[in-house]
């Protein structure tokens, strides 16, 4: 309860500073936020809802019934996908999508995908308000399992949809008890062997907008109240092994020594220092680190690392993964080590198309919004349908930066001002 009104109190105190938006209310934003918020609740104040849990098939419900009371015709397809359509005044056009998701990372935040799929549902309500409806279509999306939480992988439901994931891979994903992808997804009434009914065309989407919490500390520091994305960076994830010589800390000289473990770290080094040198939006991390034998009086005979590289230029992002095997050859021959690297995962870079851009541009300027122009380092629902259709991100302040952490949080403020112009361009795009 002390979350949850803390919570409210902090939502609340930027109530004042909120702009007067016709047909968007901040009370109605907060309030949603909140009862999404509870459901989940860890004790610290945090939301853990997996996929295919009683949480989030209680999110989904919740949601399933506001966009109903909103008059969306509602489905939802065989893997738990949600849909919410209002219809176009020229129902033949591709529609326009717009969402996020509901599930979170173990004890996450609040405002990490319901946001995205909260503003979607109050700028189709406004839409339905001021004008009725638009000419194409709009959909109100919310995708399953993009966090990957329980499964691993993640952005599963928008990759089922887009026709990249198969009935086997579904059998093969299995959680921390053993239980398969397929099975899970039968126990809540869904139907792994109807993947294909799931499918989307691409032709039959106009675009896709998404809202979310920027993740970073851009947008704070620099005062802006939106952030238009205009790349969403493709993850690489290169293993590197390195095999040296277990020995006694205490008994081996240290100019005798084949430790992996003093490689890794000057590898660790020198990887931190290679982005700087090929764009302001390329990052490489070494968030894993394996020592074996790990002990405290052993010189480690093996280390295993994975480099998280990424950038929104695949050529750039590909001469980093070249430029770190390098290193680590030359790092591992100097220490005397063997070397092996392995690229586990390669993602290709999307980038949000210019003239979607500059309508997210000029809805910003007539709201008189301060905006920036950001990169996205993180994946994305929006940058697996960027690969099939014209797809877009808007990104509103992260307090101090806080994300997948009970200390998430958005100002109500901000809130508002990312659905207002997701709302603009909402009705730009749709006609």
């Amino acid at each position: 309860m002390g979350g949850e009104m803390n919570m409210k109190k902090r939502l609340l105190e930027t109530k004042p500073d909120c702009r007067d938006y016709p047909f968007l209310d901040p009370d109605i934003l907060a309030q949603r936020l909140l009862d999404m918020a509870d459901i989940g609740k860890t004790e610290n104040g945090g939301v853990t809802r997996f996929v295919y849990s009683e949480e989030e098939l209680k999110a989904k419900e919740l949601f399933r019934s506001w966009m109903e009371q909103a008059g969306l015709t509602v489905r939802k397809d065989d893997v738990g996908n949600l849909y919410g359509r209002l219809e176009g005044t020229n129902p033949d056009l591709p529609a326009v999508w717009t969402g996020s998701h509901l599930d979170t990372v173990p004890d996450g935040g609040a405002f990490d995908g319901a946001l995205g799929c909260i503003s979607s549902l109050m700028a189709v309500e406004a839409v339905i308000e001021e004008q009725g409806r638009l000419t194409h279509p709009v959909e109100v999306v919310v995708f399953i399992d993009e966090e990957g939480s329980r499964f691993g992988g993640g952005l599963l439901g928008s990759r089922m949809a887009m026709g990249e994931v198969t009935k086997e891979d579904l059998f093969q994903m299995r959680d921390d008890y053993d239980t398969t992808a397929a099975e899970a997804m039968k126990r809540c009434g869904h139907t792994p062997n109807k993947l294909k009914h799931c499918l989307v065309p691409p032709e039959s989407i106009e675009a896709f907008l998404e809202v979310h919490v920027e993740q970073g500390k851009q947008l704070e520091q620099t005062d802006g109240s939106v952030g238009i994305v205009h790349g969403i960076a493709g993850p690489s994830w290169l293993e590197i092994t390195l095999k040296g010589e277990t020995d006694h800390a205490g008994n081996t000289p240290m100019d005798m020594r084949r430790d992996a473990a003093a490689a890794a770290a000057e590898i660790m080094t020198a990887v931190e220092a290679i982005p700087a040198g090929y764009s302001s939006t390329a990052v490489a991390t070494i968030g894993k680190l394996t020592l074996t034998p790990n002990g405290s009086n052993v010189i480690a005979g093996r280390a295993d690392l994975i480099v998280d590289i990424r950038d929104i230029e695949e050529d750039t992002r590909d001469a980093m993964i070249r430029h770190i095997e390098q290193t680590v050859l030359d790092i591992a021959e100097k220490r005397n080590v063997e070397s092996e690297t392995l690229l586990q995962v390669r993602i290709p870079p999307v980038p949000v198309p210019e003239w979607l851009q500059h309508r997210m541009e000029s809805a910003a300027q007539m709201l008189g919004l301060p905006y920036q122009y950001l990169a996205s380092g993180a994946g994305h629902d929006a940058m697996i349908l960027g690969r099939y259709v014209p797809s877009g991100m808007i990104f509103v302040p992260s307090v101090e930066g806080r994300s997948h952490s009970p200390e998430e949080f958005t100002e109500l403020k901000d809130c508002l001002d990312g659905t207002a112009l997701l709302l603009e361009t909402l009705k730009t795009v749709g006609g």
